[in-house]
C-alpha cells in the first residue's frame, strides 16, 4: 500500500512542481499568464495539498543554492511537526534525522549530488521530540552544468506501521519462546527420564518422583513400588540420628558432598551407590541424585583381592625379583633374598645390585640395563654370573622390563638359579660326547643284534641256534673261549654243545655251587676266570654260555648289555625250537617208516607251528623291533645334534636309514609270521593285502576273485586257506617265472573252492618227491589233508601251473 502511496505521490509531485512553477511565474511574471490561468492552479494545489494530507503524504522542495526548503505541504507540516516558517527561517532537513540514521542520510546525499534518486526508510525526530519513521523518495533536478539544483521529495508517516510490525514481532517473539520454552523442558524432561543417573524428589521425607534409572536401581517394577515412601528406609544399617543430622545439614547449606552408601533394593539384594542432594528452599523439596557403583565396587574389591593375591604370588614366586632405580634396589622378594644370600630387607639399604655382577661382565649389564630405562623395551633372557653374599658364584639367566613407578628409570628384572642346569648342561654335553666317541660300538652292536635276530628266521634245529650264538659271541667279544654247555640238574654231567672245549673252572665252580636250575635266565655274572649266563632249560637240562679268561670288551657296559639282549633273543627261540626238533625227529621216522602221519597229529602239528609262529612273531615284535627303535630314535637325537661334522652327520644319516631298513624287514617278518587281522577282518581284506605286499616285491600281476565267497568259515579253515595261498605266491616267486597269477576263491554249499593258475614254467609231474616238497607242494597237501580236503595240481591253458583245492567250509 505504501508503495502505492509512494507511486500516486510521486506522480502528484510532478503536478506539484507545475504548479509551484505556476506561481512562480505568477509573482515574477505576471504580464505573461492570464489572472484565470493562475486561479486555476492555485485551486488544484490546495485541492492536491488536501488530498495528500488526508493520506500523510507530505512533499517538499530543498533547494542546493540556498540550502534551505523552499516549498513544503501540510502533511509534511504533520510528518514533521514544524511549520511552513520554520522553514523559512532556516530549519534544515539535516536536523530532524535521528542520530544513529545520519551515516545512511549521508550516503543518499551523496547520491543525490550525483543526480541518483533514492528511496529509503529512517528516522526522524518530531517538533515534539518522539520518534517517527518515514518512508522517503527524493528526485534530484540539474542544471545546464550537470549539477543538482534542486531536490524534490516525498514523505511518507509509517510509524503506525513500523509500531504494528514490532507488536507482531513481539507477539511471535512471544510465541516463540513459549515454544521453546516447553521445548526447553520437554527436553529436560526427556534428560531426566533417560538420564543414567538416578534422580528423586523429595518433600517432607516422602518421594515425590524416581526417573526410570532409579527404578532400576531399586529393583521397583513401577513407580507404586517407591512413591509415598521414605528415603532413608532404603539405606542399609541407617541410623535415624544420622539421618536428621543429613537433612539438617541439606537445609542449611543447600546441598551435600557425593557420599557412598548401600541401599537395600526392593529384591531384598544389596547395591552400593554414591548420592548427594540438592535443597529448593522456594518449593522445600529436596533434589536426591544417585548412581550405581555396585560394578566399580565390586571391581575395587576384586583389584584389593587381585592385589593381595598378586603380592601374595610374588612373595612365594620361586624366582628372584628386584625392583630397582637407578640400578639400586627398591624392593626384592624372599626368592631374592635367597638368591643373594640375605635374610632381611635392611641389608639391601645403599646398595645396587652391580654389586653382585662380576667385574668382567659389569659393562655388559650397565649396557643393558640403560637400554631398558631409556627405550622401556625388555631385555632379552641373557645368562650371566652373580655373586652371592658369601663370595659364591652362581649361573643366572635374568631378563628386565621397565615398570610405571616412582622414579623414571625404574625397571624389575627377573633372576632365575641355573647352576644345577648348566652343570646337567655340562653333563650333557659330556654324555653327548661319549656317546658319539663309542657310536661306531653300539652301531657294530646293534647291526649284531640285527643280524642274528634276522638268521634265527631261518632255523628249525637247536644245533643250528647254538652254533650260531657260539659264532656271534666269539666275533663281537673277539674271543675264541666261547663254549654252549648243557648241564644236567640231577648229575651235574656237562656236554659242550659248541666252541671251546677248555671251560674255566672257576666258572664251573660256581655253577656247580649255586647249582643250575637255581641261576636266573638271561643274566651274565662275572667270576675271576670267566663269565657265564644261563640261555634255557628242557627236560631237567641247563644250557649255559661261557666265556673263559678276561675279555676286555666286557668291561664296557654295552657290550654286557648286548650279551644279555642277544641271550634273551636265543631264550626265546630255544625252547621252541627243541620241541619243534623232537616232533620233526618222530615225523622223520613215520617217514622213514612209510607211515602216514595221523590226522589228528597233523593237525597238532600245525596248531603247534602256528602258535610258535604266532610266539615268535610276538617276540620279535616285543623284544628285537622295539630294540630296533629304541636304537633308531637315540642315532636320531645324536643326527640332530647341529655341533656334529658334517663328514660325521652324514655317515650316521646313512646308518640311521640303514636302521630304517632293518626295522621295515622285522614288521614284514612279523606280518608274514602272523598275519594281521585276519579274524578280525576276515579271509578276503587279508588276502588283498598281502597281494598289494607281494606286488610290491615281485614282478607278476595278481588278479584275484572273490565274488562267490562266504566268509563264515572256522578259524583253522581261514589260517589253513591263508598259508597255502602264502605257499602258492612264494611258488610263483621263486620257480615259476610267471608274469601273471589268477586266484579265485568261491563257496558252493558247504565247500570252500580255491583255485590257482598262473602262466610260468609249470611242472615236471616225473620230478622225484624231493623236488616236489623244495616246491612247497608236499607242505600244501598236508595242510589240505588236514581240513579234509583235496587238491590237484595240472597244467594251466598257458603252460603254466594250475592248483584246485576243495575243503569242507566248517
Amino acid at each position: 500500500m505504501c508503495n502505492y502511496f509512494l507511486g500516486t505521490a510521486t506522480l502528484i509531485l510532478v503536478i506539484l512542481t507545475t504548479t509551484f512553477t505556476m506561481f512562480l511565474y505568477r509573482y515574477r511574471y505576471p504580464r505573461r499568464l492570464s489572472r484565470q490561468s493562475l486561479d486555476l492552479a492555485e485551486g488544484r494545489f490546495h485541492m492536491l495539498d488536501e488530498m495528500l494530507l488526508t493520506l500523510d503524504v507530505g512533499i517538499w522542495s530543498y533547494d542546493i543554492g540556498t540550502r534551505s526548503i523552499m516549498n513544503t505541504s501540510l502533511a509534511f507540516q504533520k510528518i514533521t511537526g514544524y511549520s511552513r516558517s520554520d522553514f523559512a527561517d532556516g530549519l534544515t532537513w539535516e536536523t530532524m534525522i535521528h542520530p544513529e540514521d545520519m551515516p545512511l542520510f549521508q550516503s543518499l546525499v551523496h547520491k543525490l549530488r550525483h543526480g541518483e534518486a533514492v528511496h529509503t526508510e529512517y528516522r526522524i525526530i518530531h517538533a515534539e521530540g518522539d520518534i517517527r519513521w518515514v518512508q522517503v523518495k527524493m528526485i534530484p533536478t540539474m542544471n545546464e552544468s550537470r549539477q543538482t539544483a534542486r531536490v524534490d521529495g516525498i514523505a511518507i508517516d509509517i510509524t503506525s506501521r513500523f509500531r504494528m510490525e514490532e507488536a507482531l514481532y513481539d507477539i511471535t517473539e512471544c510465541k516463540k519462546m513459549e515454544i521453546a520454552l516447553k521445548e526447553s523442558m520437554n527436553r529436560y524432561r526427556r534428560l531426566v527420564e533417560m538420564s543414567p543417573i538416578a534422580i528423586a524428589v523429595c518433600k517432607e521425607r516422602k518421594l515425590m518422583y524416581v526417573n526410570p534409572a532409579g527404578l532400576r536401581i531399586l529393583g521397583a517394577a513401577g513407580p507404586e513400588d517407591i512413591l509415598g515412601t521414605d528415603p532413608w528406609e532404603w539405606v542399609l544399617n541407617s541410623y535415624e540420628e544420622w539421618a536428621r543430622k543429613r537433612h539438617a545439614e541439606l537445609i542449611r547449606k543447600g546441598h551435600v558432598f557425593p557420599e557412598e552408601l548401600s541401599l537395600r533394593r526392593v529384591d531384598g539384594e544389596r547395591v552400593d551407590v554414591v548420592t548427594t542432594a540438592l535443597y529448593d528452599a522456594e518449593s522445600t523439596t529436596i533434589e536426591i541424585f544417585f548412581e550405581d557403583i555396585t560394578a566399580r565396587k565390586s571391581a575395587e574389591r576384586a583389584l584389593m583381592e587381585s592385589d593381595r593375591i598378586n603380592r601374595h604370588i610374588l612373595d612365594i614366586a620361586p624366582v628372584a625379583m628386584f625392583l630397582h632405580s637407578d640400578f639400586a634396589y627398591i624392593y626384592a622378594n624372599p626368592a631374592g633374598f635367597d638368591l643373594l644370600g640375605i635374610t632381611d630387607v635392611a641389608q639391601l639399604d645403599g646398595t645396587s645390585f652391580l654389586d653382585v655382577i662380576p667385574t668382567d661382565q659389569i659393562e655388559f649389564v650397565i649396557s643393558e640395563v640403560e637400554h631398558v630405562y631409556e627405550s622401556g623395551m625388555t631385555s632379552q633372557l641373557t645368562e650371566n654370573k652373580l655373586v652371592r653374599l658369601d663370595g659364591t658364584i652362581i649361573d643366572i639367566e635374568a631378563v628386565t622390563t621397565r615398570i610405571p613407578y616412582i622414579g623414571h628409570n625404574t625397571a624389575l628384572t627377573i633372576i632365575r638359579d641355573i647352576t644345577e642346569k648348566k652343570k646337567a648342561e655340562r653333563e650333557r654335553i659330556a654324555a653327548e660326547r661319549l656317546v658319539r666317541e663309542s657310536e661306531d660300538r653300539y652301531f657294530r652292536l646293534q647291526m649284531s643284534l640285527d643280524r642274528f635276530s634276522s638268521d634265527l628266521f631261518g632255523m628249525v634245529k637247536i644245533s643250528e641256534l647254538n652254533a650260531r650264538i657260539v659264532q656271534e659271541i666269539q666275533e663281537v667279544l673277539e674271543t675264541d673261549r666261547v663254549s654252549l654247555i648243557q648241564i644236567n640238574h640231577h648229575s651235574l654231567h656237562i656236554k659242550i654243545q659248541g666252541g671251546c672245549k677248555v671251560l674255566p673252572p672257576g666258572v664251573l665252580t660256581a655253577i656247580h655251587n649255586c647249582g643250575p636250575e637255581h641261576i636266573p635266565l638271561c643274566k651274565l655274572f662275572e667270576m675271576c676266570d670267566g663269565y657265564f649266563v644261563k640261555i634255557g632249560e628242557m627236560n631237567g637240562d641247563t644250557s649255559m654260555v661261557c666265556i673263559g679268561g678276561e675279555v676286555p670288551l666286557l668291561m664296557i657296559q654295552a657290550k654286557k648289555i648286548w650279551l644279555e639282549t642277544i641271550s634273551r633273543y636265543a631264550s626265546v627261540l630255544y625252547d621252541n625250537f627243541r620241541v619243534i626238533e623232537d616232533l620233526t625227529r618222530e615225523l622223520d621216522k613215520l617217514g622213514s617208516s612209510q607211515q602216514i602221519m595221523p590226522l589228528w597229529l597233523l593237525r597238532l602239528m600245525l596248531h603247534l607251528s602256528e602258535n610258535e609262529r604266532k610266539r615268535l612273531s610276538q617276540d620279535l615284535h616285543d623284544a628285537a623291533l622295539q630294540e630296533q627303535i629304541i636304537w633308531y630314535r637315540k642315532l636320531n637325537q645324536i643326527v640332530s645334534d647341529h655341533e656334529l661334522p658334517e663328514g660325521l652327520r652324514r655317515q650316521l644319516e646313512e646308518i640311521e636309514e640303514g636302521l630304517l631298513d632293518v626295522i621295515y624287514q622285522i614288521r614284514i617278518t612279523c606280518n608274514e609270521l602272523r598275519p594281521p587281522l585276519l579274524k578280525e577282518e576276515g579271509l578276503e581284506r587279508s588276502l588283498e593285502a598281502l597281494f598289494e605286499f607281494t606286488q610290491l616285491r615281485t614282478n607278476y600281476s595278481i588278479q584275484f576273485d572273490c565274488s562267490n565267497f562266504d566268509d563264515d568259515i572256522s578259524d583253522d579253515h581261514l589260517i589253513g586257506l591263508y598259508r597255502i595261498v602264502q605257499e602258492l605266491l612264494a611258488n610263483a616267486t621263486k620257480h615259476s617265472n610267471a608274469t601273471e597269477v589268477k586266484l579265485t576263491l568261491s563257496t558252493q554249499s558247504d565247500e570252500v573252492s580255491l583255485s590257482y593258475e598262473d602262466n610260468g614254467i609249470g611242472i615236471d609231474r616225473t620230478q622225484k618227491p624231493n623236488q616236489f616238497n623244495n616246491m612247497g607242494i608236499g607242505g600244501m597237501k598236508e595242510r589240505v589233508r588236514s581240513m579234509n580236503g583235496k587238491i590237484q595240481f595240472e597244467s594251466s591253458d598257458s603252460g603254466g601251473l594250475a592248483v584246485y583245492i576243495q575243503i569242507t567250509a566248517k
